[in-house]
């Protein structure tokens, strides 16, 4: 059901949604390249990401509706004709979405910026609620006409569903539940979120009246049954693949090579692809329709068929390949050799930092308050010589060796503080940072919320972590201010530092966000930094602390 008018008979916008689940998937390959560089950040999608994501499962829910509006005036009175041209059927924008966002949420999960807990239910609510509203005023007529109960029943059912699928979203994009976001431990666990949307392809061309119009005669109930069915199954789908991800992934290549061998198979039938049904006793004969839209349907079934093969049997490899190896014991555990070599690197890392911490503090203490003690008692023994001979000198000397101390005591106070600040060890991460934050010469607005303490190598490695970036930002981005959120929910403590300032940063061009990133890797942490050009400037950093 297009949220416009479009001839029954017209290619384009079936093509418009082949082009746009094509460049889906090159986002999603990419994005998965991107992740095994080495020394390479996968680089968030600013704000965007997850909204145009919620966006696509609005258009889902949209697409859901015309299944139960019809659903609701099919009976088994009456005759007639029905013609079905696969991939021009008007129920076929809910698939398509579905496999949109899908690929989109694959790419953003665990790198891009999440928004607040209502902005996802938000947008994806709006999308659906203005393609129905689009819908009805836009189509003077529709196959089950334009009356009240439709009108109240699609602008009501829309928005209900596609926020809830925006919630159930809002906890997949923020971590939530813990198997599906640790998908750098498996690196299969991201492509399980294909599996509603092959699960919905595969049922449509099995025949199942679940996702789509029920045939004619079915009868009002029937067919409502079957359309609660098909949401119900859905949403075991969504849980199924949160508890097994790896399995559900398998099941998504596996899919999609099935899925894509059919398309490409039918494509070579191309009068084949109109169907045409008859139930009751129709008057008449036949409807037909012209020879270029079976061609049409054809070619474009061929191509999107060609390009969901692709898709999975690029997936082959990543999915279904090393899990059979592992099951029949020809491999190790994938997931258990990344993480063997992700501790033996951030090992490294922790030892190398501790040395050059040790070398640090010993540069430290021999520049400043070990040189500032020797010439304290250089002072004092020529005062001690002195005091008899000459009392106003050896005053003064003693005078400038009680200046020398104080200012070795506040150096080796600034020493402590850069080792473990007394704040930190007395009062917590929240409250250093908030000290951290008053003490920037910019303005800095905090929101943190750390209702406990937690770890005191964790605390420790989180605040130096913060104050790298804050200093990056004072010396570097020529901003006007700052802020600073921390939350912790559900064992993961998330941090965003913003900045406006002129943006630019990059992880792989010099030292400081890259030993941010060492510091957090070795607690499972991880780094997203967005910087375009012209700012702002926004690093997300999080850490399990379960």
């Amino acid at each position: 059901m297009w949220p416009f008018p479009v001839d029954g008979a017209a290619p384009w916008p079936t093509g418009v949604l082949v082009a746009l689940t094509a460049v889906c998937a090159v986002l999603a390959v990419r994005a998965e390249q991107a992740r095994d560089r080495p020394g390479r950040v996968a680089r968030p999608a600013g704000r965007i990401g997850w909204p145009v994501v919620a966006g696509l499962v609005g258009t889902a829910a949209y697409g859901s509706v015309p299944a139960l509006l019809l659903a609701l005036h099919n009976s088994a009175v009456g005759a007639g004709y029905v013609v079905t041209v696969p991939d021009l059927q008007p129920d076929g924008l809910f698939p398509a979405a579905l496999l949109m966002a899908g690929l989109l949420a694959t790419a953003l999960l665990g790198s891009a910026s999440v928004p607040r807990r209502w902005v996802l239910p938000a947008v994806g609510a709006v999308t659906g609620e203005l393609l129905e509203w689009t819908y009805w005023l836009t189509h003077s007529s529709a196959g089950y006409g334009r009356t009240p109960l439709n009108v109240l029943v699609g602008c009501g059912s829309v928005p209900v569903l596609a926020a809830f699928a925006g919630a159930a979203l809002h906890r997949l994009a923020s971590g939530r539940p813990g198997r599906l976001a640790a998908a750098d431990a498996s690196r299969s666990a991201r492509w399980a979120l294909l599996l509603p949307a092959v699960v919905v392809m595969t049922g449509d061309l099995l025949g199942l009246d679940l996702w789509q119009s029920a045939s004619p005669g079915t009868g009002i109930g029937p067919a409502v049954v079957g359309y609660l069915v098909g949401l119900v199954l859905l949403a075991a789908v969504v849980v199924g693949l949160v508890r097994w991800p790896r399995a559900a992934a398998d099941l998504s290549a596996l899919g999609l090579v099935g899925i894509g061998v059919y398309d490409v198979a039918q494509s070579g039938f191309g009068q084949s692809l109109v169907v045409v049904q008859k139930f009751g006793s129709p008057r008449g004969p036949a409807p037909l329709l012209p020879m270029e839209t079976a061609h049409h349907a054809s070619v474009l079934g061929g191509i999107q068929g060609a390009a969901l093969l692709a898709l999975g049997l690029w997936l082959l490899p990543l999915t279904v390949l090393p899990d059979a190896r592992r099951l029949l014991g020809r491999e190790p555990d994938p997931a258990l050799a990344r993480r063997v070599r992700e501790l033996t690197e951030t090992r490294a890392d922790a030892v190398s930092s501790a040395a050059a911490e040790l070398r640090r503090i010993e540069r430290d203490l021999h520049d400043g308050a070990q040189g500032r003690l020797v010439t304290i008692g250089m002072n004092l023994r020529v005062a001690e010589e002195m005091i008899h001979s000459d009392p106003h000198e050896a005053a003064a000397l003693v005078v400038e060796a009680r200046v020398a101390s104080a200012a070795a005591l506040e150096e080796l106070r600034g020493l402590i503080r850069g080792m473990h600040p007394p704040m930190l060890a007395d009062r917590g991460l929240g409250e250093a940072v908030r000290a951290l934050a008053l003490d920037l010469p910019l303005p800095c607005e905090t929101e943190i919320d750390l209702p406990e303490r937690l770890a005191a190598p964790l605390e420790s490695a989180c605040y130096f972590a913060v104050a790298e970036v804050v200093t990056n930002a004072v010396r570097h981005a020529s901003a006007h201010g700052l802020q600073i959120r921390m939350a912790r929910t559900d064992g993961l403590l998330r941090i965003e530092v913003v900045d406006d300032g002129v943006g630019g940063a990059d992880p792989a061009r010099g030292t400081g966000l890259a030993g941010v990133e060492r510091r957090l890797a070795a607690f499972d942490g991880i780094l997203a930094v967005s910087s375009p050009p012209g700012g702002p400037t926004i690093v997300v950093m999080e850490v399990p602390c379960a």
